[in-house]
């Protein structure tokens, strides 16, 4: 079932959070408080949006999360988080998750985030209509 991603999911979103990215294959060193965090002020974020997906007992199953940004006459999508439960990765799970939220935000075309190259998170986005981004790039500091 899929449902709007509340602060009443949040305690279980970020569970799922901290046992999946701290998993392989992304090694991550997450604790519960610096996810909430995350998370947390992801749900602030003026416009944000979220979706929750959770099987016939209520497990969440995988989520994700964004908010709208105005560019020129135009909505983009940021997708800040995505998250799929590990035992549910390649089955659709993932898939399900971003169909829903796009129906959310019914109308926008630009969507955009940020994953590592080369990574099966990559290639389940490439293959959702994502591409890498032509002229734009990614710049850290130090």
């Amino acid at each position: 079932m899929i449902t709007t991603l509340t602060n009443e999911a949040l305690d279980s979103c970020v569970r799922l959070y901290v046992e999946t990215f701290n998993a392989p294959p992304w090694n991550e060193t997450w604790t519960a408080e610096d996810a909430n965090r995350r998370l947390s002020d992801f749900l602030d974020t003026p416009r944000s949006h979220g979706v929750c997906l959770t099987d016939a007992d209520g497990t969440l199953l995988g989520f994700a999360l964004g908010h709208l940004e105005r560019s020129g006459a135009d909505d983009h999508v940021l997708l800040q988080e995505m998250c799929v439960r590990a035992s549910r990765q390649r089955q659709g799970s993932g898939t399900l998750i971003l169909k829903a939220l796009a129906t959310r935000l019914d109308g926008v075309r630009h969507w955009y985030l940020l994953t590592a190259r080369d990574s099966e998170a990559s290639g389940f986005y490439e293959k959702s209509g994502f591409r890498p981004a032509g002229r734009i790039g990614v710049f850290v500091r130090p």
